[in-house]
């Protein structure tokens, strides 16, 4: 992952923010998660993405849609549009 931006308060960068997060969501351990592997195939269901975006939302100001996250396909993807727009 880049160096990125820092999070809201933190040391970490948003698109560690938004790792550990989907980790959270997923429930496993965000190093875990492969980065280029498709969302669904993640594990991330219609439900479990509208909590993730809104979780992107309230933690890191992140403005998504869950339409945006299947669109974009991957977590690299999703954390490459997180830098982008910081």
């Amino acid at each position: 992952m880049s160096s990125g931006t820092q999070a809201e308060g933190s040391g970490r960068t948003a698109e560690g923010a938004a790792l550990d997060l989907l980790g959270e969501v997923l429930y496993v351990e965000a190093g875990k998660i492969d980065l280029d592997a498709g969302f669904t195939e993640l594990g991330l269901d219609s439900i479990l993405a509208v909590e993730y975006v809104s979780m992107l939302k309230s933690e890191l100001g992140v403005e998504q849609t869950v339409a945006a996250l299947y669109e974009l396909g991957t977590p690299r993807a999703l954390f490459a549009g997180i830098a982008a727009q910081a």
